[in-house]
């Protein structure tokens, strides 16, 4: 998407609604691969994660799977979130397997001033920056 941040896909109609659609881990700045060509399609494992209108933010994120909801119970341990992990990172969870999961704060990542504004920044010859490490550090 043009004059936008790497990690803005564009935008899908959903349900009669519009919404921006956010690569989750080009957000969270694991990914390191170029995104898809314009007007490519995402491929079938993909899926389109909708946030609550009480959010009062039309976005849906773009995840690589769905696995479920767990119970509270269902988890061993947890964890604070790790020195430098964006602010909208909750607890992070351990099941019975020893799997990690990394919990999400939705309220707080819709309203994390880098997820609302996704326009592209510019240097001085107009060039654009694409580096969004600023993502990870928590800024007030």
């Amino acid at each position: 998407m043009p004059y936008t941040v790497s990690w803005f896909l564009g935008v899908a109609s959903l349900r009669g609604g519009l919404f921006g659609v956010i690569d989750l881990v080009g957000l969270i700045g694991a990914c390191k691969e170029p995104p898809a060509p314009a007007g490519g399609l995402v491929h079938a494992p993909s899926q389109l994660v909708t946030l609550n209108e009480r959010l009062e933010v039309n976005a849906a994120l773009l995840v690589d799977r769905l696995i479920g909801l767990r119970a509270p119970e269902s988890f061993t341990a947890f964890s604070t979130p790790q020195a430098g992990a964006p602010a909208w990172f909750g607890r992070r969870h351990v099941d019975a397997a020893g799997a990690h999961w990394q919990e999400i704060d939705l309220q707080s990542l819709a309203q994390h001033p880098q997820f609302l504004n996704i326009g592209a920044r510019f240097d001085d010859r107009g060039a654009e920056q694409i580096n969004d490490a600023h993502l990870l550090k928590d800024t007030p």
